[in-house]
């Protein structure tokens, strides 16, 4: 992966993380960062898995190979958060929206305790999982497709959903956000941005560091006002929950892209060490952070506050003592294992 790639989803995950800690005011750009998680990964697989034949072995390796980036770490969340459930709270589990997250099929389901069930974050992973269904087929079929083409294409499948959110209300929004159908939009947004950058790329454009550095600036301001816009003003609320986010986050995706190895002053902080090493477990990071939550809740805040030190109030900072030496442990000695031996099995 593209290091200034994988540095920006460490931190749209720790956005993502802090939201749900309590900084309900980062509501916005935890909506960006879910839109930069789904039209990167279709960015990146364009590259890796252009899919110019289409044959069905292909696609049943691509679609097991990445299935089983999902499932081990999305099983794992869940029996650490049913072992919490049962051992600090007197609430029954709802065996039957958890047994639908187990597959990842519960972002089907319209009903806020199914697909928010347990594990509030593993709709992302259903989401995820049919467009990793559904993306042979769009890099086949789409890729094929000149840029113009495929523009009005993904113009057209952008301004129907954004008609179809118009007179919904935020529980309507709500289903349509986590819905896998609506997540193929940015997939097929995360092709098209690919096929930008491959046209600019081919451009050889001169970028220097200071070409570079107000570029990076210049985006993040367009995220920034954004971010503003959704505040001060009612009028994009509709789309402010995914496709408000495709301009700026797609932007900044193919701006990081095109300044591989060039950045400019932004994306030489994104390569900072620490950064890199954030990206590298944001998966873990997002997906174990309501374990997190509880460990906080109920181990180190209650023995913490046993020797004198109250720190229950400090959620959105103290979490993470829990929440990055898990995901690092994770990461580590259960995601990377399984994934070498699942390519090894396709190979």
């Amino acid at each position: 992966m593209i290091k200034t790639i994988n540095s920006w989803r460490g931190l749209m995950a720790v956005v993502v993380v802090s939201f749900h800690s309590g900084l309900g005011y980062l509501w916005n750009l935890t909506y960006s960062g879910v839109t930069f998680f789904f039209i990167s990964s279709a960015f990146l697989l364009s590259a890796r898995h252009p899919f110019d034949r289409l044959s069905k072995s292909d696609y049943k390796n691509f679609v097991f190979g990445h299935s089983m980036r999902l499932y081990p770490l999305n099983w794992l969340a869940l029996a650490l958060m049913i072992a919490l459930a049962l051992g600090f709270h007197t609430a029954s589990v709802d065996w039957g929206a958890t047994a639908l997250t187990a597959l990842l099929l519960q972002s089907w389901s319209p009903v806020h305790d199914v697909h928010y069930c347990l594990n509030p974050v593993a709709w992302f992973m259903s989401a995820l999982l049919f467009c990793y269904v559904a993306y042979p087929f769009l890099a086949h079929w789409v890729g094929r497709l000149r840029f113009w083409p495929k523009a009005i294409l993904t113009a057209v499948m952008v301004l129907v959903l954004g008609l179809m959110l118009v007179p919904l209300d935020a529980e309507g929004r709500e289903t349509m956000f986590v819905n896998p159908l609506v997540h193929v939009v940015d997939f097929t947004m995360g092709i098209l941005l690919y096929h930008v950058y491959k046209i600019l790329k081919n451009k050889n454009l001169q970028i220097g560091f200071g070409t570079a550095t107000l570029v990076e600036v210049a985006l993040l301001i367009l995220l920034a006002l954004t971010v503003v816009a959704t505040v001060k003003t009612t009028w994009f609320k509709p789309w402010e929950d995914d496709l408000l986010w495709l301009l700026p986050q797609g932007a900044i995706l193919v701006a990081l892209t095109l300044f591989d190895g060039r950045e400019g002053a932004v994306g030489r902080v994104l390569l900072w060490k620490p950064l890199q090493w954030l990206g590298s477990i944001s998966y873990e990071v997002f997906m174990l952070q309501f374990v997190a939550f509880h460990l906080f809740n109920y181990v180190l805040s209650p023995v913490a506050g046993h020797f004198g030190v109250l720190i229950y109030d400090l959620k959105t900072l103290c979490v993470w003592l829990v929440l990055l030496p898990l995901a690092w442990v994770v990461n580590r000695y259960f995601t990377r294992p399984i994934s070498a031996y699942f390519k090894r099995r396709i190979k």
